[in-house]
Order: C-alpha cells, then sequence, then structure tokens
C-alpha cells in the first residue's frame, strides 16, 4: 500500500477546480435559457407585427408603358411566321420626394413591449420625359393608353388605406387588372393611366396612410431622390445604404432628411420589364435603446472568471484566519454567483437592466457577507470576500457598457487579478501550511 500526501492547499486548489468545472453545467444551461427567452420575445414581436405587415417597405413609384413585341419564327415547311407580343418599358422619376409622418406606440403581449407605428407618407414626382430612342422600339409600337403607374411594397398589410394619387388633376383609379410579371417591384398596386397625355411632362402627387412595427425601409429610384421623416420617437437607429444627410434628435423625436442621387443607385432612368435588380434601401428602426438580453448574454460570458475569483477570494481569507472552509461552503458561494445571472435575466425583462443589475449585484454581495461572517466568525473576513465579489460586479458592469473595448477592459481586469493574487500571497510559505490530508492508494 503507497501513500500519496497532498496538502491542503493543494487539496483545495484541486476542489476549487472541480467546482468551477461543475458550475458550468448551470451556466450553460441559464444561457440556454436566454436563448429560449429571445425566442420567447421574437414569437411575441411576430405576433404583434404580423398583423400590421410587419416592417413597412417602400420600394417605389414607377410608369410601365407597354409596347408591342415582334419575333420571327419559322414553321417546319419554312413558312415565315411573326409574333407579336407585349412587353413594357419601366420609366423612374426624375424626381422623388417622400414626406414621411411617423407617429410610434407600443403594443404588449405578455411582458413584452413592441414598438408599432402608424403615419402617412406625402409623395410628388416627376417624369419629365419618356425617352424610347436607346431601346430601337418605334413611336407606333408603343401603346401608351394601357400604361400604368407601379406602387412598390412589400406587404399590402401596412396600407390604412387605399393609396391615393393625382397627374395633371386627375385622380386615379387602382387597377383591377394586376401585372406582376411587368412589376419590379415584391408587391405592387396598381393605377390605369389610360387618360393621361404622355406628351406633356408629368407631375404626380399623393398620400399614403400606413402602419406597421419596429422598422421602416425606403428604397430610392428617381433620378434626385429627397426623403425626409420627422417623429415622436427618441431614439431612431439608421442603416441601410445611405445614411441621412440631416438629422435632429431631442426629446421631442427627431427629424431626418436624405438627399439620394440616382447615380448612387442601381436604377437606371429606364429599362425593360424583365430586367431585376437588387436594390438597397434606407432604414429606419424604432428600436428600445438596452436590449436586457443582450447584456445579459454578454455577462454570462465573464461567469467562468466571476466564479474563479470569489473562490479564490475564500481560499485566500481561510488560510489567513486559519478557518477550515468545507467544500459545500464554497458550494453555497458559487451558487450565489450563479444565481446572479438567473435572477439578472429574469427581473431584467420587467425593469430596466441597469437598476436590475445594481439590485442582483448588491443582493448576492449581501448574502456573501452575511454568509461569510458566519463561516469566518468574524465580520471584517465575511467583508473581504463580499467587497470582492462587489468589486467584480462593479468591474463586470464596466465592461458590458464598453462594448467596443470589452476584449481590452476583461483582458487587463484579468491580469490586474493575478498581480493582486500575487501580492496577497507573496509571503505565504505553502510548504509550511501544517495541514495535510492523506489518501490511500492500492
Amino acid at each position: 500500500m503507497k501513500k500519496i500526501e497532498l496538502s491542503h492547499s493543494t487539496l483545495k486548489f484541486l476542489i476549487i477546480f472541480v467546482l468551477v468545472l461543475l458550475f458550468l453545467i448551470p451556466i450553460s444551461l441559464i444561457k440556454n435559457l436566454i436563448n429560449d427567452r429571445q425566442d420567447y420575445k421574437r414569437d411575441a414581436v411576430f405576433s404583434i407585427t404580423e398583423p400590421l405587415g410587419r416592417n413597412a417597405a417602400f420600394q417605389g413609384l414607377v410608369i410601365a408603358v407597354p409596347y408591342k413585341s415582334y419575333r420571327e419564327y419559322f414553321d417546319t415547311k419554312g413558312t415565315r411566321h411573326e409574333e407579336v407580343e407585349t412587353k413594357y418599358v419601366i420609366f423612374a422619376p426624375d424626381s422623388y420626394n417622400m414626406d414621411f409622418t411617423v407617429n410610434p406606440y407600443y403594443l404588449t403581449r405578455g411582458i413584452f413591449k413592441v414598438p408599432v407605428y402608424n403615419g402617412e407618407i406625402n409623395i410628388t414626382a416627376d417624369f419629365d420625359s419618356f425617352d424610347y430612342s436607346y431601346f430601337n422600339i418605334k413611336e407606333k409600337d408603343f401603346l401608351r393608353n394601357e400604361a400604368v403607374l407601379i406602387l412598390g411594397l412589400t406587404n399590402s398589410k401596412n396600407l390604412t388605406k387605399q393609396p391615393e394619387f393625382v397627374i395633371g388633376g386627375k385622380k386615379l383609379n387602382v387597377s383591377p387588372i394586376k401585372y406582376d410579371a411587368v412589376s419590379p417591384f415584391v408587391n405592387s398596386v396598381y393605377y390605369r393611366l389610360s387618360e393621361i397625355d404622355f406628351s406633356k411632362k408629368l407631375h404626380l402627387s399623393g398620400n399614403i396612410a400606413f402602419q406597421g412595427g419596429e422598422s421602416i425601409m425606403v428604397c430610392p429610384v428617381a433620378a434626385e431622390n429627397t426623403i425626409t421623416m420627422k417623429s415622436s420617437w427618441q431614439s431612431p437607429s439608421f442603416s441601410g445604404g445611405w445614411l441621412p444627410k440631416e438629422r435632429t434628435l431631442s426629446k421631442d423625436g427627431f427629424s431626418a432628411e436624405w438627399n439620394i442621387a440616382g447615380l448612387s443607385t442601381v436604377f437606371p432612368k429606364s429599362w425593360l420589364a424583365e430586367t431585376k435588380f437588387n436594390a438597397e434601401s434606407i432604414t429606419v428602426s424604432f428600436i428600445v435603446p438596452v436590449d436586457a438580453y443582450k447584456k445579459t448574454t454578454r455577462s454570462v460570458k465573464y461567469a467562468l472568471l466571476f466564479l474563479i475569483i470569489p473562490f479564490l477570494a475564500l481560499l485566500i481569507c481561510e488560510i489567513f484566519a486559519g478557518t477550515k472552509i468545507h467544500p459545500v461552503q464554497y458550494c453555497l458561494i458559487g451558487s450565489a454567483d450563479v444565481i446572479f445571472y438567473l435572477l439578472l435575466l429574469a427581473i431584467s425583462e420587467h425593469i430596466p437592466f441597469d437598476i436590475t443589475y445594481f439590485i442582483c449585484a448588491l443582493a448576492v454581495s449581501i448574502a456573501t457577507f452575511f454568509y461569510a461572517s458566519a463561516i469566518f466568525k468574524k465580520i471584517k473576513w465575511g467583508g473581504l470576500v463580499s467587497l470582492v465579489q462587489l468589486i467584480s460586479y462593479i468591474f463586470l458592469y464596466g465592461t458590458l457598457q464598453a462594448e467596443d473595448y470589452a476584449l481590452l477592459i476583461g483582458s487587463l481586469g484579468l491580469f490586474g487579478v493575478l498581480l493582486l493574487l500575487m501580492f496577497i500571497t507573496r509571503k505565504i510559505d505553502w510548504y509550511k501550511l501544517n495541514e495535510n490530508t492523506q489518501y490511500d492508494n492500492n
């Protein structure tokens, strides 16, 4: 029989290492729970925004003019035939102005609040000319009395009433015929232009009442595009292919203006209907400034570090205080750190994340203070352990706030902890720690 002797401190380091590995299991479960809650929130958001048409996307306004296309072919006997079919040329506006007024509000599903909106768009557009020359189409082949105006949008649910358009004082009627094979857009509303004089410059004006949720997307299609938007929402997010040229943010809301040249878009002045484009849009998102799930997820990523630090603090206090700490007591302290993240997830669904973080950090630190004080039978050791824990939470909070510098802050913090441990334990003679535990190995 051979005896292997391990010092008490070495044994404790092994126990701490094993406990940290074991606590990774509940940490992993909490990560999965965060993902489940995010999925639940997405389902709630979808159930609210789907009846409203979800994100309102306005893809443009164009005129489609049909023409006769002739195709020659020969039958099996060599006889020449001519087939006539109708094709379309799409004309984009020379200038295009969209003035958005957006009225946001919240709808709730369970505990979740989702930003939605309704609003109006005042539209003006000018079609200065209809030049067919570079398509090699004869003038006599154009069927102008069958031309249609096409309004493009991704979802007709976004419309709260029928859009109204006027050209030259004439109100346009919605076409009973759909031209989906002609339209360059995902979903379209068509207006007949049978009584419009195409020999003159066309000035169009109109109004669209709409609704939706979370964001608005607008695709510029004209040679010159001016898009303005104003709303009482205080925290918009601007993204997409172009950012606003001017923007104003205040406690009363925001206003923004885009001026986009047609040369920066994929659309030419006119094109054949069979041509397809992959167009960019501007996007305005009506976001909730703080995403509690995102910050909770980021905080859990540091859980391993913030499990090790309290355990090492307990071990150092155990060495200096001369009090033996049972592994079960280490488990209870570690459990408090794990429950911190669970509390953070649960409470932040109801109150702001920053307040939640303060409450959870303070609650766990106070619980640790009383428990560690009872273990060591001295308040100063309980205060030291809880202070280390509280400082760790403060450090984590700072890391969460500085997202761009999180890696740098985390690395410097870890190095600082190492230096502090080296300083505190610099005079400990680990070989002279007089407590040993014997294990028999057959």
